[in-house]
């Protein structure tokens, strides 16, 4: 029969042997400690700083691990930890947002798609420097309403294009369609939600680099593609003889062209066919 008070007795025992463990000067046994579920958060916090790396990122993959913990660990010199940390999917907002700031790429590339990057995570994404991290937010589903407003007025035509290629917002998308760069107008071809009359709009744009890519959207009525075989700039005419799902009819207008290129590639398109 069990002695009143033995179950807390056994409890501080098995603590006490985790907390002399976890100073242990073989990096094995640490380890063991770092990765038990059953150790306290108070000594997974004492080990944050453990000069063992190796402890140090199996604390950052830990899902249950103490938010004390995460937040100094987002500090670790370490770039693995840190890539650790970063994919860990417990990893909270108010960490992500100080990885946002991350001095390697990898992990700052990170946040975007992290399940826990809210809308405080993606304001501190949207002002920073990091174009491309800009632009890797830009790519995501489902934004939020200020996100997306800010992000279609970042200075950066690329971050812009990459919203206008993926927003699933009609308005967003709408407004993009009309922007003064032609690879932000481009880009808007690339969305699945453009529809018929926007990419009509498109493939009259007053750029050939949008024309070409409404081309390659394969979006585009019929109508249009006869209408681009007769198209004023030669790239958009090669682009509608290169492109594999331009119909025969269009090929066969393309193969009669002013242009001894357009010219030679419809031919070839054509004899593909035969």
């Amino acid at each position: 029969m069990q002695k009143p008070g033995a179950s807390g007795t056994d409890g501080g025992t098995r603590k006490t042997d985790l907390d002399v463990r976890a100073h242990h000067k073989k990096v094995q046994i640490r380890l063991a400690v770092a990765s038990d579920p059953a150790t306290p958060p108070e000594i997974l916090e004492a080990m944050a700083t453990d000069p063992s790396r190796t402890v140090r990122r199996a604390l950052a993959a830990r899902t249950d691990a103490p938010g004390k913990v995460l937040r100094a660990l987002a500090q670790d010199p370490d770039l693995k930890t840190r890539q650790t940390l970063v994919e860990n999917p417990s990893c909270p907002s108010d960490v992500l947002i100080n990885m946002v700031e991350d001095p390697h790429w990898s992990v700052r590339w990170s946040v975007p798609e992290h399940p826990a990057a809210d809308a405080e995570a993606r304001r501190a994404i949207c002002r920073s420097a990091d174009e491309v991290l800009r632009g890797l937010l830009a790519e995501q589903d489902g934004l939020d309403g200020e996100t997306n407003s800010v992000l279609a007025a970042d200075p950066s035509p690329n971050v812009r294009a990459r919203l206008a290629a993926h927003t699933d917002a009609p308005d967003i998308l709408a407004t993009l369609i009309t922007d003064a760069t032609p690879k932000v107008r481009a880009g808007a071809t690339e969305n699945p939600i453009t529809t018929t009359n926007q990419h009509r709009l498109l493939s009259n744009d007053k750029s050939a680099t949008v024309r070409k890519a409404a081309v390659t959207s394969e979006k585009l009525p019929h109508d249009e593609l006869h209408r681009l075989a007769h198209d004023r700039s030669v790239d958009v005419r090669w682009y509608l003889a290169l492109w594999p799902t331009t119909p025969e009819t269009v090929l066969r207008v393309l193969s009669e062209d002013p242009h001894p290129d357009v010219v030679a590639q419809a031919q070839a398109r054509l004899g593909e066919n035969t």
